[in-house]
């Protein structure tokens, strides 16, 4: 039976006439991207794309959002465009995910951010991210990077069964590639002290509740991690996968090292 579900985080639905008048402006805009702000009325403000690439990248001039909003606001919206070649008729998909440069803007303005998938025939509803935005459960989530991943996955968890806050990380949707031979973000093996785990050693009995694993996954550095939850089960969420649990056993080989908060005794086990 499929763990797969429908979870509506509401947003769209709530400012409608928003996201309508914004993929009408994306559409306008296509192929450059495009995007606005939800004033706190409920319209949508289009502001202009300065950004240096504008077919990638979406740049916004603060002086034209404290005119439009006075910096008061209640999300963001833009757009990722498709690129189409008329004489060959390829068509390479918009980026359906935030790029790095999209989360470090969405963390800076600390409101719900909406990214539309555009192509020249009209734009998608968008997808919404960020810490504003209501989680979905932590089995069954569709793979999204930077939204719905195995580090988001693991973030939520802290969150909802240890109770434990730990910080999201700007990352690229490619950032364990080599780029120029040398990767370009060595993520966990940079953060998981930053972000409150210290490295653990378990003995012939396995790991306790609340570790989690780090691995490789077809890639140089770490890139992979999930979190044991006990009765021989780990919970984690593989690219292109939904999230879901996972003998340990089967991981075990994969595994590089353990990790657990700081704020977690090892005694602790999960709530009943």
């Amino acid at each position: 039976m499929s763990l797969a579900f429908a979870f509506d985080d509401g947003l769209t639905t709530r400012w409608s006439a928003a996201v309508d008048a914004h993929k009408r402006h994306a559409h306008a805009e296509w192929p450059r991207e495009a995007g606005g702000l939800i004033r706190e009325d409920g319209s949508y403000a289009p502001l202009r794309n300065i950004a240096g690439e504008p077919l990638t990248e979406f740049e916004t001039d603060p002086a034209e959002v404290e005119a439009v909003s006075g910096h008061r606001y209640l999300a963001v919206l833009h757009s990722h465009c498709s690129v189409e070649d008329p004489a060959t008729g390829k068509v390479t998909p918009p980026p359906d995910c935030p790029s790095g440069a999209d989360m470090e803007a969405q963390m800076a303005t600390a409101v719900p951010w909406g990214i539309s998938l555009c192509l020249s025939t009209g734009c998608a509803d968008p997808f919404w991210f960020g810490d504003q935005v209501p989680r979905p459960p932590l089995l069954g989530r569709p793979f999204r990077h930077g939204v719905n991943d195995c580090y988001s996955l693991g973030r939520d968890w802290h969150r909802e069964v240890a109770g434990i806050e730990i910080p999201d990380f700007v990352r690229n949707p490619d950032w364990w590639q080599p780029r120029d031979g040398q990767p370009q973000l060595d993520l966990y093996r940079d953060g998981f002290e930053r972000a409150g785990f210290r490295r653990v050693e378990r003995g012939p009995e396995g790991p306790l509740p609340g570790d989690c694993f780090l691995c490789r996954v077809r890639s140089p550095v770490l890139n992979h991690g999930g979190i044991y939850i006990g009765g021989g089960l780990i919970l984690h969420h593989l690219a292109h996968q939904l999230s879901g649990r996972d003998p340990a056993s089967v991981w075990r080989s994969k595994l590089d090292f353990l990790v657990r908060h700081t704020d977690l005794p090892d005694d602790w086990r999960p709530p009943a």
